[in-house]
This record gives C-alpha cells, sequence and structure tokens, in this order.
C-alpha cells in the first residue's frame, strides 16, 4: 500500500511546527545516550567517526529489542534539532506505539578533514551494509540483545543519507525491512545503482520492504539533478511495483525541518503492524458508500461506480462500469489510508497493453473524500502498464 501526499500541517512561509510527541513528557522515562568513536574500521580503512547509541528506558536484556539505524547520526540525535529522534522514540515506546528499540546514529566517517560522506553515501548500499553487519551493529550487540529478525530492523537517513537508507534496505532486505529518507538524493547518477529503474524490474515479485519518503517541494535542483523530481520518480516507481510505500511530499527546500514534524507518525505508520504495538484499526467509514471512479486510459476518460459495503468486519465491493455494467470486485482492503482491490477485466479491458490482460488491480490513497492512484493490468505480455485513476464519493 502507498500514498503520495502532500501535508498540509504547514503553509509556504510558515515555519515548521514540531509537536507534543516530538517534546519532553512528564511521565515519559527517558532513554540514555551514549556517545561512542569508531576508528578501526577495515571497510573504510583510515576512517574515524562519532557514533550514539540511545538505549530506552523500557529495555530489558532478557526481551531482545528491535533495531534503528541512522546515517548523519548526529543530525537526528540531537535533543534540539529538526527530528529530536530519542525524544521520539521515548513517548512513542512509552505509549506502545511502537517496539522497544535500539536506535544508532552513525556519523559519516572523516580521513583527517576530509569527509568521507560521499564515498559511503552515495553507492549501491553494499559496502555500506558490510560495514553495519560487520562492524558497528555487532559492536552495538556486544552491550544489547537484538532481535534477529527483519521485521524488527529498521534503517533512517537524510539526503544522501537517504539515498544510503534506501540502498542498503534495497541490497540486504533479508536484514533491514523498513527504511526511511529524507530528502534523499535519489536524483544523483550512481552506477548500477538506478534504483526507481531497478524497483519497477521487480513488478512481478517486489522485495520485502516498507518504504517513507519525505521530501520538499522546493528541494535541490543542480547539476547533479533534481531532487524532488527524484523522490517523485523513486514514488512512482514503487507504486508501479505494488510496494507498501508512502510519498509526503511538504512545500520546503532541503533540511529535516518536514521530515521531524512528520517523525512521530512516520514511526506509527512503518511499526504499525511489529507484533505488540497499539495501532487504530482501520477506519472503514472513510470508504463506505458510492464513488465516481475516472480511469485515464492514454487521455481518455473511462467512468465507472465502486459501490463499498461492509460485511461484519470485511469489506464487500461492486463495480458499475459505464461500458461494461457491473464487475465483481474482489481482494478488498483498506489500511492505512491505501484502498486495494481487483477485479477480472471485461472483454473491453483484457487488451489494455501488450498481450492479454487476466487482472485488474486497483491502489488508492483515500483522504478527505477523494482518492488518488492507479489502476494496473497484470498482462502475459512483456510490458506491463499503470492507469491514472481517481475517485469522488457521493454518498456514504
Amino acid at each position: 500500500m502507498w500514498f503520495y501526499g502532500a501535508s498540509n500541517i504547514q503553509q509556504l512561509g510558515q515555519q515548521h511546527m514540531l509537536g507534543g510527541d516530538s517534546t519532553p513528557q512528564e511521565d515519559v522515562p527517558e532513554g540514555k545516550v551514549e556517545q561512542r568513536i569508531w576508528q578501526t574500521s577495515s571497510i573504510y580503512p583510515n576512517t574515524t567517526r562519532d557514533y550514539w547509541v540511545y538505549v530506552p528506558a523500557q529495555y530489558d536484556a532478557s526481551e531482545p529489542a528491535c533495531v534503528m539505524v541512522f546515517q548523519d547520526g548526529e543530525a537526528y540525535v540531537h535533543a534540539e534539532g529538526q527530528v529530536r529522534a530519542t525524544i521520539v522514540l521515548d513517548n512513542l515506546i512509552h505509549k506502545g506505539e511502537m517496539p522497544v528499540t535500539i536506535g544508532i546514529f552513525v556519523s559519516p566517517g572523516m580521513i583527517g578533514e576530509e569527509s568521507n560522506r560521499a564515498v559511503e553515501y552515495v553507492d549501491r548500499g553494499e559496502v555500506y551494509a558490510r560495514f553495519l553487519m560487520e562492524e558497528i551493529i555487532p559492536e552495538v550487540s556486544k552491550d544489547y540483545s537484538l532481535v534477529d529478525d527483519r521485521a524488527g530492523w529498521s534503517i533512517c537517513g537524510m539526503s544522501d543519507g537517504g539515498l544510503c537508507s534506501f540502498a542498503v534496505a534495497w541490497q540486504r532486505n533479508d536484514v533491514f525491512s523498513k527504511s526511511i529518507c529524507h530528502i534523499a538524493s535519489f536524483a544523483r547518477h550512481v552506477e548500477g545503482g538506478d534504483f526507481a529503474h531497478l524497483v519497477r524490474q521487480t513488478r512481478n515479485d517486489p522485495k520485502p520492504l516498507r518504504v517513507f519518503l519525505a521530501d520538499g517541494e522546493n528541494d535541490l535542483n543542480l547539476d547533479q539533478g533534481n531532487w524532488t523530481l527524484g523522490n517523485i520518480n523513486l514514488a512512482s516507481a514503487l507504486q508501479f511495483a505494488k510496494y507498501d510505500y508512502r510519498l509526503e511530499m511538504g512545500p520546503g527546500g532541503h533540511d529535516l525541518a518536514h521530515g521531524g514534524e512528520l517523525f512521530p507518525e512516520t514511526l506509527r505508520w512503518i511499526w504499525r503492524d511489529y507484533p505488540g504495538v497499539k495501532t487504530l484499526p482501520a477506519a472503514h467509514d472513510e470508504v463506505l458508500g458510492q464513488w465516481n471512479m475516472v480511469t485515464n486510459l492514454f487521455g481518455h476518460k473511462l467512468n465507472s461506480v465502486l459501490s463499498v459495503t461492509r460485511d461484519g468486519d470485511a469489506l464487500c465491493a461492486t463495480l458499475q462500469d459505464e461500458k461494461d455494467g457491473e464487475l465483481e470486485v474482489t481482494d478488498i482492503t483498506f489500511d492505512a489510508g491505501t484502498l486495494t482491490y481487483r477485479y477480472i477485466p471485461p472483454t473491453s479491458q483484457t487488451n489494455w497493453g501488450k498481450g492479454t490482460t487476466s487482472s485488474m488491480i486497483a491502489l488508492l490513497r483515500v483522504k478527505d473524500g477523494t482518492m488518488t492512484g492507479t489502476l494496473s493490468g497484470l498482462s502475459d505480455g512483456e510490458t506491463s502498464y499503470d492507469y491514472a485513476l481517481t475517485g469522488e464519493r457521493t454518498s456514504s
């Protein structure tokens, strides 16, 4: 499931505001933060770097904790920064809205006065993944018990660190199941790491990843590419290949203000189905009723009416097509603001693309009485297509 939404928390020209989950609360126990130095790397020789380990107050050595790794760690760990990650972790772990999690905040290496950041972050991800898995995380695990299942491992970063966050999760999705990318530099050219293209090639077999993207409409536009368009391009690829992702686009530029404002909600979304986490039940009322749906088939607008009802805890639906009449909708679900449904295409839709289309899949973000997303045709041909799909609610 997915969505590409514009945050309405801030209007252009106003300052991003942090909410209660990003500020210390009287009744919430404070975790501890240990600052460390790593200067014996064999993977990045001659580098020295700071890193910090956050340990929540609820940590119990007899119960392994989840793991969250942050690139550009100092930007995230600082208690007066734009994200204030440790404060958010304190509050959400206390409320049970995310699991007990050890945070590992890693700065780029330095060789003398020169930063090794570009070498480490602007890459395909395999080498940096080894650095984490063979050096930093084993060092932390000497002192703290960490879960060994991928569902409990996540990674986060900003700018080139956001690119690195996705690259590591992409290469080692056997280890990391969740990636958070703030103002990420996906527009950069990385030899062998055109991630938007690589993602699209997995349409028939998506990797088991959940991805949160946050960027600004006024992010960088320079000789290496347009950061905003790079994020939109990756989101389009994730949508095409049916990944569980979310893109939040705000009006800001190249900083962490927007990502920091969204960080508590980001963590709730990323960890929403982890065992033991408190989550709100799906608000089915948001999708019940009739919807006027419009499919854009290469510029031609095709109309239908989607009727969604509830049978106990399950959703049911029918689709009344203007040309083919009533179509049975199957496998309909609504979770975290995303509606997904399938139907068998009528004769008029079986040739939408190359080959014969055997199934149609709709993925839609539902917000304020509107739906926005795509309709995908799965066919036996070499090429698959997505079509823009929108909906407006007419009755509830």
